[in-house]
């Protein structure tokens, strides 16, 4: 992209906006009851008074096209967390495998955000958006569970 500077000159822009890929809204607290199995077979034996669970809507971009949901569990004592992205498709409700990280020092929205550079870097979304193959090097149970 071309900027014009203050001289008048025409600058390149070195900075390229990336137009792919998902957002998400503001992470709320949810209900254990509101949880996949998935994120509950994840926090069993946790107690539960240390284990939020929070979720976000997931949205393409740029369409804005609602994607999907990531859900998070964050265990308060023990400084960790997991994430799945759960989609509903042909009435069945569909979520990736989660995978517990330290999530010390690091606030709700930099995990949700941990959360989806971990799915992006093992190709789950290059799969399940673009017809990729699963299990290629996708871990996160997708196949598995539907998706």
């Amino acid at each position: 992209m071309l900027e014009q500077s203050a001289d008048s000159e025409a600058m390149h822009d070195e900075v390229e906006m990336d137009l792919s890929g998902l957002y998400w809204t503001p992470p709320g607290e949810m209900q254990r009851e509101d949880a996949h199995k998935n994120l509950l077979e994840a926090i069993a034996g946790r107690r539960p008074d240390q284990v939020k669970l929070f979720s976000a809507s997931a949205f393409e971009i740029p369409s804005a096209f609602p994607a999907g949901f990531f859900d998070v569990a964050i265990d308060m004592t023990a400084h960790e967390a997991c994430g799945v992205y759960r989609a509903y498709r042909g009435g069945n409700d569909y979520a990736t495998k989660p995978e517990w990280f330290s999530s010390k020092l690091m606030d709700t929205d930099e995990i949700f955000g941990e959360v989806y550079d971990r799915l992006m870097r093992s190709g789950f979304f290059d799969w399940y958006f673009h017809g990729g193959c699963p299990g290629e090097p996708v871990d996160q149970s997708a196949a598995a569970n539907g998706i």
